[in-house]
């Protein structure tokens, strides 16, 4: 399971819908997820990665927002190898 189906069925278990409905592509709004479903799911994302968000100033406007996000704390919290 990549990033994205991770996010995705974190979202979906919150909003008690089918991963499959949820379009990486669209505003998180059209998708009916508000701030607060936001800030849940991020402390759920957190768990799930072992990483931190910091959400103040934290702009993301769909699922696939949410993933690369995700992809760039998990790569900079990982060990350089030399």
């Amino acid at each position: 399971m990549n990033t994205l189906q991770t996010v995705q069925r974190i979202i979906a278990a919150e909003l008690d819908v089918d991963p499959a409905e949820l379009d990486p592509s669209r505003p998180l709004q059209e998708l009916g997820v508000d701030s607060l479903a936001v800030m849940e799911c991020l402390f759920k994302i957190e768990d799930e990665f072992k990483i931190s968000v910091d959400s103040s100033g934290l702009a993301v406007s769909t699922l696939q927002d949410i993933a690369d996000l995700v992809d760039s704390l998990v790569l900079a919290k990982a060990p350089e190898v030399s």
